[in-house]
């Protein structure tokens, strides 16, 4: 008898608890990243904007107008100042916007140290709750105080972090190998569904819903917010032996073949972390999802305004159009996660250097693209939206199966810490881009929006570039005696030589 007969078989994945969990954290990152960043669209119907003939005229919005017919393409008028019931100017709005990352970035190592010693269940039933309960009071902290609403903004984004790194925990106990970039790329696949919905939901409530409109799109979301949390609480375990409904063959399978530590792993060193956090691989995955962030959230963040100011699409238009990128980006992440999975069971290369070709395919190209943004303007509107599709698009190569799923490969035990790092750097260019963004359109020109690009599509290059060049998948390991984490590449010349 072989050993191979002693080994689980490998259970159905549909149904399973492991596809179950996938679709619980996609609709989980769907909701965290919907009330994230509702307000990005709300926004375009809360602010009034200046009428065009101020002294900041932008012509080319006169001259769109003008094709438009004013009133067909452009948002509603009245006095020649667009809808909304608030007067921020630019870099308040822009501070207004970034809030939510102020938090996000504070609470995402709290919450990745936390999900990897305790029950990550527990923080994220925490934090989502508590996000989708102050969802509730945005519309009265705006229309009382601007302070007051940036204050809940950053208590949200908070909330969000502590949960955000204890989903690649629970994948990290609930996935294998060979599933790891199907599973993870259908559940991290909510955040592109929220880009998809968040935008033309946003633009129907802000025009027809309820409570005033725009208020709608928080109430709405908070809604979801807590529905998702009484879900968690029925279908969501920390690990297979603690889930009452799982099949034993499939417990068996994830108990020999998922990366779950001992529990003797779990109380680590601040000296072991520290190696974890200079080791060249991890400082390279880090470099990476910052400028790969920069570019999601710059997109996230400028495309309702840019369809706006430059392309002058009014506000249902606006809704439509900001989702169709993601929309077939969505097509494109659920594409690359199978993909993904089958070269590396055919092992056509190293992973090594599947990752780079991923990573590449979703830097490079958006970092090009980025550049030809310059050259459309109303006339060719359209054209502009397809190049803005292609680039959202092609990033999803390095989001599902690129850089962002070596940190499975190179550390699994240290996910949840690693996670809470790197996020809290990339995403602090959520509230650094809206900045940069507000001082470089100030009076929203296409002249003004094309240096917004042309910083977007460099960053994307230098990503490309870095993680070429010096990315890795090969696994760090524990050196026994010390206890401290090395590369197998600097121990095996060490080894030839000692022979």
């Amino acid at each position: 008898m072989t050993v191979k007969e002693f080994e689980p078989k490998k259970p159905k994945l549909f149904p399973s608890c492991r596809m179950s969990l996938a679709l619980m954290v996609m609709t989980g990152t769907f909701i965290l990243f919907h009330l994230r960043i509702n307000l990005n669209f709300a926004i375009v119907c809360m602010v009034k904007e200046r009428p065009l003939n101020s002294t900041a005229t932008n012509t080319s919005k006169a001259i769109c107008r003008q094709l438009n017919n004013t009133n067909d393409g452009g948002a509603d008028l009245e006095d020649g100042i667009i809808m909304g019931e608030f007067e921020w100017d630019k870099e308040l709005q822009a501070l207004v916007l970034g809030s939510v990352y102020w938090g996000f970035c504070s609470s995402q190592i709290v919450g990745g140290f936390l999900g990897d010693r305790g029950s990550s269940k527990k923080i994220i039933l925490f934090g989502m709750g508590i996000y989708s309960i102050l969802s509730f009071f945005i519309p009265l902290a705006a229309r009382w105080n601007v302070g007051i609403l940036i204050t809940l903004r950053v208590i949200q984004g908070f909330c969000s972090g502590l949960s955000s790194p204890c989903f690649n925990v629970l994948f990290r106990h609930w996935t294998t190998k060979e599933e790891r970039a199907t599973l993870a790329g259908i559940g991290y696949s909510g955040y592109t569904i929220a880009s998809v919905l968040t935008f033309p939901i946003s633009g129907m409530l802000c025009e027809h819903g309820f409570a005033g409109g725009w208020p709608s799109i928080f109430y709405v979301g908070g809604v979801m917010g807590l529905l998702w949390c009484i879900c968690l609480t029925i279908f969501v375990f920390d690990s297979p032996s603690c889930h009452p409904r799982i099949t034993q063959e499939e417990k068996e399978f994830l108990e020999k073949n998922s990366q779950t530590e001992d529990e003797s792993k779990k109380r680590t060193s601040w000296i072991e972390l520290w190696r974890v956090f200079t080791a060249p691989a991890i400082v390279v995955y880090i470099i990476t999802q910052y400028g790969s962030s920069w570019g999601f959230f710059s997109m996230v963040v400028y495309l309702p305004l840019y369809l706006r100011e430059v392309l002058d699409f009014n506000v249902a238009d606006n809704g439509l159009l900001s989702a169709t990128p993601y929309l077939l980006s969505l097509a494109t992440h659920y594409l690359c996660g199978p993909l993904s999975d089958w070269l590396a069971t055919k092992k056509f290369c190293s992973l090594t250097v599947q990752r780079k070709v991923f990573t590449a395919i979703g830097t490079l190209i958006p970092g090009l693209l980025m550049f030809l943004m310059g050259l459309f303007d109303c006339d060719n509107r359209e054209l502009a939206l397809l190049v803005l599709t292609l680039s959202v698009m092609m990033t999803e190569f390095c989001i599902v199966g690129g850089y962002q799923f070596s940190l499975f490969d190179v550390a699994p035990d240290y996910a949840g810490v690693i996670t809470g790092v790197s996020h809290t750097l990339a995403t602090s260019s959520g509230f650094f881009s809206p900045i940069v963004m507000a001082l470089l359109t100030p009076n929203g020109t296409q002249e003004e929006w094309l240096v917004v690009f042309y910083v977007t599509g460099t960053i994307y290059l230098v990503c490309c570039v870095t993680y070429s060049l010096f990315g890795t998948s090969k696994p760090l390991v524990i050196k026994k005696r010390r206890n401290s984490l090395v590369d197998p590449s600097i121990i095996e010349p060490l080894n030839s030589n000692k022979k």
